[in-house]
């Protein structure tokens, strides 16, 4: 017979061997209360919160996805799916999708992207491009 773990709306916890999932539920030694059952003390500390890999995580060569494995191509494909739909819902979460522009020399560690260029570009101080009639902004 299986242990399970039982609480009732008091609040009391307790353990009770049962002969089958579907037997019904004990009394409360402790008040005589109904009780409901709940996780196993193992499985409440066993769980586990991870994000998803992010699209620069994921395989870019064939090679990585095992030579094109059907089952790695489609965890990998799932994963990411989970994770844009994350990010949607929580755009904290969400990593920078803006091309690189620089990303050798200066730029190695901390590449430029196409983002910082247009901030910098449009700031009062930065100088503007030359109107289309050629006279200067």
């Amino acid at each position: 017979m299986p242990i399970y773990d039982y609480e009732c709306s008091h609040g009391h916890g307790f353990e009770a061997l049962v002969p089958r999932w579907s037997s019904p539920h004990p009394a409360c030694p402790a008040c005589g209360t109904e009780t409901r059952r709940r996780p196993a003390a193992g499985a409440r500390l066993a769980g586990t919160a991870s994000l998803p890999p992010s699209s620069h995580e994921a395989p870019t060569t064939w090679l990585g996805t095992h030579r094109g494995n059907r089952e790695v191509v489609t965890g990998w494909r799932r994963a990411l799916e989970q994770r844009r739909n994350l990010e949607e819902r929580y755009p904290e979460l969400s990593t920078p999708r803006s091309p690189v522009v620089a990303h050798e020399g200066h730029y190695h560690h901390a590449p430029l992207t196409v983002d910082e260029v247009r901030a910098s570009t449009s700031r009062p101080d930065h100088p503007s491009r030359p109107k289309a009639d050629g006279a200067p902004a």
